[in-house]
């Protein structure tokens, strides 16, 4: 048997010694770590959320009257703005 052929049979590792070893220890503790610090941050953004009416209720109902817009504005009926719009055309 040549020298080179000595070496790769000693050196063949088995079943019995190879392990996770301080590698997959420290995969482990990384992945265990982000994810502690994970759920902490998100239990901290959920305490800050404020649970009330959606955005629905705010919004009046079919039969409701209108109101001012949300810009402040009043609101005008449409043949209010189509008669600008006419004046504004007859004035180009």
């Amino acid at each position: 048997m040549s020298h080179v052929q000595q070496l790769v049979s000693a050196a063949t590792p088995t079943y019995e010694t190879v392990g996770p070893g301080v590698g997959g220890f420290v995969a482990i503790f990384a992945i265990a770590l982000a994810t502690v610090l994970l759920i902490r941050s998100m239990v901290g953004h959920l305490r800050k959320v404020r649970y009330g009416p959606g955005p629905d209720a705010e919004q009046p109902g079919p039969g409701a009257p209108a109101g001012p817009d949300p810009a402040g504005a009043p609101a005008e009926p449409p043949e209010a703005r189509e008669g600008e719009d006419a004046e504004r055309r007859e004035r180009s």
